[in-house]
């Protein structure tokens, strides 16, 4: 990590009732109940590609957390208007472990509020902190990776994209009117990482123009240190940087660890 993403770098405790935002460069650890996230986004120069936003919630009784990353087809209003909403919508399911509803409002404000040629992948995840669940809904997002502590092994967390009562599962927020959306249950144990990210992490080009990919994203993370988000985190971050060397991003690239702790 540079200096500069050094000095953005904070530490910070979610109080319940309380959401954590950002779609600006940023770089922060957050730390909920049973769950500690690290951020790092970084706009690209070049505008061309997508806009970033990621969400951090816990409800009032500190039981559920959730987290949501978005990456819309576009910037300027498109990515204002979705921060918007995600925000309004995460506080208005701030107790709801499972994410269908919010993921069904928000597929019906991106296909009525926005023009009709924006989308936007999403992946969120509720945890529910007493029973040690997590619930991951994915939008046609990359899919996380989950590192399982106690195997020291990474595997990708897969959702379905079939057919649900005659409706299509999984595609990006605003494609569908009648989109449903399918909900993958975990029990991650303390010491566990997931890694959420956009497409502008798996899709990075390198100066030869090769692409990253999902498996070369996979090769990196089994191949660095996954003793916390913090750690991991930095590792990755400095990882990609030396992959693209010189290349200039074409688009936002975002990345949020979560470690799973013991709760106080």
């Amino acid at each position: 990590m540079s200096q500069r993403e050094a000095d953005l770098l904070e530490r910070r405790h979610l109080e319940p009732a309380e959401t954590w935002a950002g779609n600006a460069k940023t770089a922060g650890l957050v730390e909920m109940p049973g769950v500690v996230a690290w951020v790092r986004c970084v706009p690209s120069e070049s505008g061309s590609g997508g806009g970033d936003v990621h969400y951090v919630s816990v409800c009032p009784s500190g039981i559920v957390s959730r987290i949501a990353l978005a990456d819309v087809s576009g910037h300027g209003e498109a990515v204002r208007m979705l921060g918007e909403r995600l925000r309004e919508l995460m506080l208005r399911y701030l107790t709801a472990l499972l994410q269908v509803g919010l993921m069904r409002d928000l597929n019906r404000a991106v296909r009525e509020e926005l023009d009709g040629v924006h989308y936007a992948t999403m992946v969120a995840v509720g945890w529910h902190g007493p029973r040690g669940l997590l619930v991951v809904t994915n939008a046609g997002h990359p899919p996380p990776l989950w590192y399982r502590a106690a195997r020291h092994e990474w595997q990708s967390i897969q959702g379905k994209r079939a057919s649900q009562r005659g409706r299509t599962v999984g595609v990006a927020l605003g494609l569908l009117d009648d989109s449903g959306y399918d909900r993958t249950v975990l029990k991650p144990e303390v010491g566990d990482l997931v890694l959420l990210y956009t497409d502008g992490v798996s899709e990075a080009l390198n100066e030869a123009g090769d692409e990253l990919g999902r498996d070369g994203l996979m090769n990196i993370a089994q191949s660095i240190d996954a003793r916390s988000a913090e750690a991991f985190g930095s590792q990755l971050a400095s990882a990609l940087c030396l992959f693209r060397g010189k290349a200039v991003p074409a688009d936002d690239a975002t990345l949020i660890v979560l470690e799973f702790v013991a709760l106080i």
